[in-house]
């Protein structure tokens, strides 16, 4: 008997036990741990130099409603971590799987793509004594899947979701016609505005959506499109672009970038371009070397590109200047290779979320631990070493690196603040183990990880159902958050 062709519902039951075995467990501290967690976090802030003082630098300046969001995190009052969210969805059908696109957090939210819903999470209530972060404070649901999210969120909590306009059946999500966009708010979950793709509709799993500020873009099989953030009106189209085909955009901030695959599908050349938001015209572009499987854009603004040659696995990280032109090449040996670059059966390719870029250096984990490269030289510099589980960078704070470590045996897991500048480690949050609490949600090769306002979120890309019929009932993470007890 044969597995069914994969999809965005179902999969086969001994993928779906091989994934089960490889998910890794652990979690939150209760009780008499909490003490051993606090004299933890004292150890671990006197030995990185920390002080019991707040963060002096300076803070930014208030950022436009539509602009995408630039978070100065700050420590908490206290490093010990507390659960936040607990989001558990049960799949009744044997050997099938859910898709869980996008994750996003705000100071006051944390909402969750799951099948055609999105569900907001309170975190402004003391919900991490009682069963309030297991239910969701809205639920919105669209007729179809949702088909293509982006990870960006503007200054006023809003973000932008892809969807089928009609209801399918789960079998044929792939397939569905992805033909409606929207802006919604992750603190009211309303939808600010949507409208139907014209020149970018595409089937699911063709569709790319990103946002820069003050405008949302889309690609899909017949061109791409850009929209006004907060009204929703379209900017610009374009789809004849003769032997080449726009396959996705990056933001994030001020600057975009186009992927375009140009020729014969049979042996592809890639444009890398840089494209005014706001008018669709290109500013300029880098032509990429044959010979190249797939590109995926790491980071917009500096520009960095992620380029297989000969492969399918990322083996060069590509600096790009102001001007298109390229900078130091990073070459990736077999211990560092990005992680989630590449997710099957997705369209995504402002991808590579273990490549966190700052102004001058990017970082990427190697090994269990994280290595800085420069971007003008392509050469290795500080490294960070993990004294226990693996590290995965989430993001820049400034000219600091926030990462996340997992923990082992006693020691607690942990957000810590890195300095590019001393090497020097600062936690920001600790917590320790308890089996099956992150199951399924904390590998960072498929699952989101992301800090915001303080607080670290686990989410799962896919929810799946039982292995048998015995395991019915059984409910799958589709997220866990963490916060300070202190806050």
């Amino acid at each position: 008997m044969t597995s069914p062709p994969p999809s965005a519902f179902t999969a086969s039951t001994l993928a779906v036990d091989q994934q089960r075995r490889r998910r890794r467990t652990r979690l939150l501290l209760g009780g008499a741990a909490a003490v051993v967690l606090a004299c933890l976090a004292l150890w671990a802030w006197a030995g990185s130099g920390g002080t019991s003082g707040g963060d002096d630098r300076p803070a930014p300046a208030p950022q436009a409603p539509d602009a995408v969001r630039r978070t100065a995190e700050t420590p908490p009052r206290s490093v010990e971590g507390r659960a936040a969210v607990r989001y558990r969805e049960e799949i009744r059908q044997v050997g099938a799987t859910a898709d869980a696109p996008g994750a996003w957090a705000t100071e006051r939210t944390f909402a969750k793509g799951f099948v055609n819903t999105v569900k907001g999470f309170s975190l402004t209530r003391a919900n991490a004594t009682d069963a309030k972060g297991d239910r969701p404070a809205w639920t919105l649901t669209f007729p179809g899947p949702l088909c293509a999210t982006t990870r960006h969120v503007s200054a006023a909590g809003w973000t932008a979701v892809a969807y089928a306009g009609e209801r399918v059946d789960p079998g044929q999500s792939l397939s569905a016609p992805c033909d409606r966009l929207a802006v919604i708010d992750l603190d009211t979950g309303k939808k600010r505005w949507e409208t139907r793709l014209g020149t970018a509709d595409a089937p699911a799993g063709n569709v790319n959506v990103t946002m820069t500020d003050g405008a949302v873009i889309v690609a899909g099989d017949q061109g791409s499109a850009a929209y006004d953030t907060t009204h929703g009106t379209r900017l610009w189209t374009r789809s004849d672009r003769g032997t080449c085909t726009d396959t996705g955009f990056a933001g994030g901030g001020p600057a975009l970038l186009a992927l375009a695959r140009c020729g014969d599908s049979a042996a592809p050349r890639f444009r890398v371009e840089r494209v005014d938001a706001h008018t669709g015209r290109t500013t300029w572009t880098y032509r990429v070397g044959d010979g190249i499987e797939s590109v995926h854009l790491a980071s917009a603004r500096p520009a960095v590109i992620a380029v297989a040659a000969g492969d399918v696995e990322v083996s060069h990280l590509i600096p790009l200047d102001e001007h298109g032109r390229a900078r130091g090449t990073i070459r990736l040996a077999d211990t560092h290779t990005p992680t989630g670059c590449d997710r099957p059966f997705s369209a995504v390719v402002e991808s590579c979320p273990s490549v966190v870029v700052g102004t001058r250096q990017l970082f990427l984990p190697v090994d269990d631990d994280i290595v800085a490269f420069g971007l003008a030289t392509g050469r290795s510099g500080r490294r960070f070493a993990s004294p226990t589980g693996a590290m995965t960078p989430l993001e820049m704070n400034g000219d600091q690196l926030i990462a996340y470590r997992e923990g082992s045996g006693f020691t607690p897991s942990a957000v810590v603040s890195l300095d590019p500048a001393t090497g020097k480690e600062r936690p920001l949050l600790l917590f320790g183990a308890n089996p099956d609490d992150l199951a399924g949600t904390d590998d960072p090769t498929r699952d989101d990880i992301l800090y915001e306002h303080g607080r670290l979120f686990f989410a799962a890309t896919s929810a799946y159902g039982p292995i048998d019929k015995g395991h019915r009932g059984e409910l799958s993470n589709v997220a866990v958050g963490i916060e300070s007890v202190a806050r």
